[in-house]
């Protein structure tokens, strides 16, 4: 929301030219991640959700709206790299990310260990969708076999994923972010 606002005069303003920065910049790092994730990306010999850690950190950086609309970015690239072809991904990541730029004010506060505590809610929630699905499509369903090695992996493999996520975004916001007037006077 703050890319919305002008606070020097108190009115909303739309400052088209940093948008439209941010957006190709962070479409790129989506793009990036998500070719990152599907082709060699691997941690605890798992597949983190990386795309989803950095639509999760434009939501919780950039507000909800912006969170929304990278989640749907995020997921249709996964999906469509991934060869998958289309499936709930681009809706979840949506949710995710636009619930995590809508509730940031009201725990706690915009921060880097708020961020993490976000992405361990966010990733458990992630990772029951997971067994959900593994759920309906396998023909024989152990619980405790894909908890132990696929969820629980996976789950810590997105928190290490987390982490970096979060500081590209907060370095790209911060790089682009316009100073105020009083900021801008020589002293």
């Amino acid at each position: 929301m703050a890319v919305f606002r002008n606070l020097d005069n108190g009115e909303k303003t739309l400052n088209k030219k940093r948008v439209i920065i941010l957006a190709i910049i962070f479409s790129a790092l989506i793009f990036i991640s998500a070719l990152m994730q599907t082709t060699f990306l691997s941690v605890f010999g798992k597949v983190p959700a990386l795309t989803f850690a950095v639509s999760c950190a434009i939501g919780f950086i950039m507000g909800g709206r912006a969170g929304a609309v990278s989640g749907v970015f995020a997921g249709i690239c996964v999906d469509y790299l991934g060869s998958t072809g289309i499936s709930f991904s681009p809706i979840f990541y949506m949710l995710c990310a636009y619930l995590c730029g809508e509730l940031v004010g009201w725990f706690l506060s915009k921060n880097l260990p708020s961020f993490l505590v976000y992405s361990l809610i966010l990733g458990l929630f992630k990772e029951i969708l997971t067994a959900i699905y593994c759920g309906m499509v396998s023909e024989s369903f152990d619980l405790w076999k894909i908890i132990i090695t696929l969820l629980i992996p996976e789950y810590f493999a997105y928190l290490v994923c987390a982490i970096p996520a979060y500081g590209a975004v907060f370095g790209i916001n911060k790089l682009f972010k316009g100073k105020k007037k009083r900021d801008k006077r020589s002293y």
